[in-house]
């Protein structure tokens, strides 16, 4: 009778998760598609409505594992409010379940597919997110490239008179405004050689860039150095990247998988860049399964935590303030993290600890009732 019970409390729990999964999918789906709809509207394209609907799809499951602890949190709600309305509870008690074990089965549910998600839905949905930023990048009135591989990092920016390739060793102390061993190519839209600057070090202010110690080589002369690195030659140069540009870039730890961040992390310190954002998301892939867990029982709170029962609307608000609290407090530690306040370690997992933590008290007081 039991197992009977769990496989029950388990269909169910899925079912609830399932249905709140696809209301988050079609609420994102319809927002992403506006998104879309709002940028390209202004823009001519005979292919208008399917360059949207392939844009929003791309964008879909990043925005979904943005809403996941919203998903499950509700999930959690639901479940519980309805079987306390069907007055399931007490028919598992008469059959020996207490009240811990028919909280801990969606628990651990949601911790398992928590594993799943970091695994196998996290490489789709960072693969997905590339195409889409590559593909608005393209849309875009910048439509510069900026890569960071083993090499250096790589900048292609579109001019008037055709392309600048730029490569640089790395960022200095953290800082986007000041490159070390920077090579800068000129190239006309043919991507003729037009001419080279080489400098020790590059500082950007805006869109301007002060080249410190240059060589420069023309095409009338490439074999000859018109000013040497000995003259400590400095000049400008005008980009249409900025530090806002290497700064937006860097900073989108959504585009890595789980199974990419630690070589992107350590790529990054290599190029000179602390990589605090994608240390973040690694901490919260890595706290994710733990942090689905406690929504979980978090939920019991406003469900199986009070006597007094109330409508499934007024569940539904308590859960859309508790959904923001944890929003709030995940950002705030987010952001003391990045300023190095705290370890950015502690910082990503204290809401974790903290729900989880309030969530063993609730749990013993509804074990007590």
């Amino acid at each position: 009778m039991p197992i009977k019970i769990i496989k029950y409390l388990s269909k169910e729990f899925l079912n609830t998760l399932l249905i709140v999964f696809v209301i988050f999918l079609s609420l994102s789906l319809l927002i992403n598609f506006i998104e879309e709809m709002i940028f390209f509207k202004n823009k001519d394209l005979k292919n208008f409505l399917s360059i949207v609907v392939y844009l929003t799809l791309a964008k879909t499951p990043s925005t979904l594992m943005d809403l996941s602890i919203f998903i499950f949190l509700f999930s959690g709600i639901f479940f519980f409010d309805k079987i306390i309305k069907n007055n399931e509870i007490n028919t598992a008690l008469l059959s020996g379940i207490s009240k811990i074990t028919t909280v801990m089965i969606p628990s651990f549910i949601a911790f398992f597919l928590g594993i799943l998600i970091i695994t196998t839905f996290t490489p789709i949905s960072s693969a997905l997110l590339k195409v889409y930023e590559k593909n608005k990048r393209s849309y875009s009135q910048n439509d510069n490239l900026i890569v960071m591989n083993n090499t250096g990092l790589w900048f292609t920016e579109s001019q008037n008179y055709g392309f600048n390739i730029i490569r640089a060793d790395k960022i200095l102390n953290n800082n986007f405004s000041k490159l070390k061993n920077v090579t800068i190519y000129n190239l006309d839209k043919q991507f003729n050689f037009l001419k080279r600057y080489d400098s020790e070090d590059v500082t950007i202010r805006h869109k301007n860039w002060s080249l410190k110690n240059v060589k420069i080589l023309d095409s009338l002369s490439v074999n000859k150095s018109i000013n040497n690195k000995q003259s400590n030659l400095n000049t400008e140069f005008t980009s249409s990247i900025n530090i806002n540009d290497l700064k937006i870039f860097f900073s989108n730890a959504a585009t890595v998988s789980f199974w990419e961040i630690l070589k992107n992390i350590k790529v990054s310190n290599d190029r000179g860049y602390s990589a605090d954002e994608l240390k973040v998301q690694f901490h919260k892939y890595l706290s994710l399964p733990i942090y689905l867990f406690a929504t979980i029982l978090i939920s019991t709170i406003f469900t199986l935590g009070i006597k007094k029962k109330y409508s499934t609307f007024v569940f539904l608000f308590f859960g859309i303030m508790l959904g923001l609290f944890i929003y709030f407090l995940n950002d705030l530690s987010v952001a003391i993290g990045i300023s190095n306040i705290v370890p950015i370690n502690i910082a990503v997992w204290s809401p974790t600890m903290l729900l989880l933590f309030l969530s063993i008290i609730n749990l013993i007081k509804i074990n007590e009732q």
